[in-house]
């Protein structure tokens, strides 16, 4: 066992859109990245997504509807859904997802 310091952690991470895996839970993985701007829109089509914002805030667009997300929120991306995650200004998230997962998708 270890503990981790997410703050500590999210103060090494480099450029934005670059994910640092924090844990691997079984077949899973936390992963925390620094994002600012818009990434590309993708879907994954064998596990879900779970966004939570660490911090700042950041917005999960799909093509139905654009879920914004404030510190301490989350929004589980269904497998297969295709979606883009966006921040107008710097923000920190925590990404859980299998640990097998493209970033930019299947």
């Amino acid at each position: 066992m270890e503990k981790i310091s997410l703050d500590e952690l999210s103060r090494k991470i480099g450029k934005p859109w670059s994910p640092v895996d924090v844990m691997f839970v079984n077949d899973s993985v936390i992963r925390i990245a620094k994002v600012e701007g818009e990434f590309v829109w993708h879907k994954h089509d064998n596990g879900d997504e779970v966004f939570l914002v660490f911090e700042g805030e950041f917005t999960i667009q799909t093509k139905e509807k654009n879920f914004n997300l404030k510190k301490g929120e989350c929004i589980l991306v269904p497998k297969g859904v295709l979606h883009c995650p966006k921040a107008d200004s710097p923000a920190t998230m925590l990404v859980f997802e299998l640990k097998d997962t493209k970033q930019y998708g299947d």
